[in-house]
């Protein structure tokens, strides 16, 4: 065969390539033979799509490795400042067509539509124009498909939910929600980036939206790659939990994460349509008010249905005579609970309203939601090219490459 082709040659026209927004190997290929910058990178070889992809694929493991050495050569040329790192998720379309995620009724339909197709095209009599050989590739191509829905179909029936959905094009890939409302196929990528040039210091990707759990192992990636630690970390409110509050208590850095009811707890409760718990104040003696300045009375501790520990309370004057009973509950009686671990949201609360909190908490999004502006809308990345979990993890990684690279330039 011909001679190989050196990985340094390769990498500089992959990385290049993500650098400039092309992600297809054979655009690529195109570029290596028309555009002067890739001819210079390639020092004139031309190394085919064919190439390029299992070149890509090959190595796809080893990219995290590279990465991490491009941070390090950011921290070495000053870059990283360790006073602030702001994390946050996007999700990605899959390279998969929603239709063909299906639960096991839909895949039960498209099982016998298969079969029924087999069985016509067995019965039907060959002809001028259906000669034996289209029938034989056909039928083979329809049998093909049923042994593969079989195959889901097992897979469906071990997961124990006749609901739960799998892709019959990318299996990795779960239905998400995104922004635009639409659902799709997709994964979703983490990144974490440094204030004070904007170097993404640690990447994840994960096959569910942002959860809490997702937020330390981002930040010791983070601590990893770099080989130091933050003052700051920022993360929206996908990332909060009890568990999580309470787990920051015992971290070296100062977290400043907002709980989902944080936005509303600011807003005026006689602005809103309906109260929530955020609208029950406490007292100095630790009893909680309502809105109408009637007191809450003390339940007990009580179980959830995850298994949380929470404190009940009910409402002690909401008969008909209580002027804000329609804005408070349809029920005889408002009720609610608290978790035992409150004291730390209270906590969180309190820190992001402080004046550094404020301050900090605003450069948040404009430090790391351009990077999601960038992949998508100068580079076009809306659709991942690649299929399965591991691929998908290295087409971002590659990303964020070019994303440090362009930092470094």
């Amino acid at each position: 065969g011909n001679p190989a082709y050196h990985p340094k040659m390769m990498l500089k026209v992959l990385f290049y390539a993500y650098y400039v927004g092309i992600m297809s190997s054979r655009t690529i290929w195109d570029c290596v033979i028309n555009r002067a910058d890739f001819m210079y990178l390639a020092a004139g070889q031309v190394p085919n799509f064919r190439t390029i992809n299992a070149f890509r694929l090959r190595h796809i493991e080893r990219l995290g490795g590279l990465f991490t050495q491009i941070v390090m050569l950011c921290k070495r040329l000053g870059m990283i400042g360790f006073k602030h790192l702001a994390i946050d998720g996007q999700k990605i379309h899959a390279n998969a067509n929603f239709k063909k995620s299906k639960n096991l009724k839909g895949l039960g339909k498209e099982y016998e539509k298969v079969k029924m197709g087999i069985e016509k095209l067995l019965s039907k009599e060959v002809g001028e124009y259906f000669p034996e050989e289209t029938k034989e590739k056909r039928v083979g191509r329809l049998s093909k498909k049923l042994e593969k829905l079989e195959e889901f179909q097992k897979e469906l029936e071990a997961l124990g939910d006749e609901e739960k959905r799998i892709n019959m094009t990318d299996a990795d890939a779960p239905v998400m929600r995104h922004k635009d409302g639409t659902s799709k196929p997709s994964y979703n990528h983490q990144s974490a980036a440094d204030e004070k040039y904007g170097v993404v210091t640690a990447v994840e990707t994960t096959q569910s939206g942002d959860n809490p759990d997702d937020l330390l192992k981002v930040v010791d990636a983070s601590n990893e790659n770099t080989e130091g630690e933050h003052e700051n970390v920022s993360a929206d409110c996908g990332f909060c939990s009890y568990d999580i509050l309470e787990e920051v208590e015992e971290r070296s850095e100062e977290y400043y994460v907002p709980d989902r009811l944080y936005e509303n707890s600011k807003q005026d409760a006689s602005e809103k349509k309906r109260y929530g718990v955020e609208d029950f104040t406490k007292d100095a003696e630790g009893n909680y008010i309502c809105p109408a300045g009637g007191a809450m009375k003390y339940v007990g501790v009580v179980k959830t249905s995850q298994g949380d520990e929470v404190e009940k309370y009910i409402g002690t004057g909401c008969g008909e005579e209580c002027p804000l009973k329609e804005k408070c509950t349809k029920a005889k009686k408002r009720s609610f609970h608290v978790d035992l671990r409150e004291g730390y949201r209270e906590k969180m609360r309190e820190k992001l309203s402080s004046d550094k909190g404020r301050e900090l908490y605003m450069k948040r999004q404009g430090l790391v939601e351009p990077l999601h502006g960038d992949d998508q809308k100068n580079k076009g990345w809306k659709q991942h090219h690649l299929r399965g979990l591991g691929k998908a993890t290295g087409e971002f990684i590659l990303m964020r490459i070019a994303t440090n690279l362009a930092k470094i330039i």
